[in-house]
């Protein structure tokens, strides 16, 4: 009998302050079988990538507080060179994003609206089993 192959869970670390987003983009990527971690604030979102080891850094750009979206890509990957990095937005900021997006390997943009599919074709696409 051949072994089994465990596939190792990924995990996301998901910056959104709206809880309804928050919580639709879990349920999609958790049934997708992610293992997700959500923050509210870019403080928060640094405080869990101070302690965990995640795949991918899931992140608005317009977060309340002093950090950002846009600041915690960028320290986020200035601590890990390795993370992959989706930024998010319903405000046209492709622009900024695409600042940071030139700097790191791995990294995408995604406009609000997008659907479940175009969610995890888009982690799939950084993170994904090949």
């Amino acid at each position: 009998m051949e072994p089994l192959i465990a596939h190792a869970v990924k995990t996301i670390v998901l910056v959104e302050d709206d809880d309804v987003v928050r919580r639709l983009v879990s349920r999609v990527l958790e049934h997708e079988g992610y293992r997700v971690l959500g923050a509210v604030s870019g403080e928060e979102g640094l405080e869990i990538l101070g302690r965990e080891e995640p795949d991918l850094l899931l992140t608005d750009l317009t977060l309340p507080g002093d950090l950002n979206g846009l600041d915690l890509g960028r320290r986020a990957l200035e601590e890990r060179d390795d993370l992959k990095l989706i930024c998010m937005s319903g405000y046209g900021e492709e622009d900024i994003a695409d600042d940071l997006l030139g700097i790191a390997r791995g990294a995408a943009f995604i406009g609000k609206p997008f659907s479940p599919k175009e969610l995890l074709e888009t982690v799939n696409d950084l993170i994904g089993d090949s």
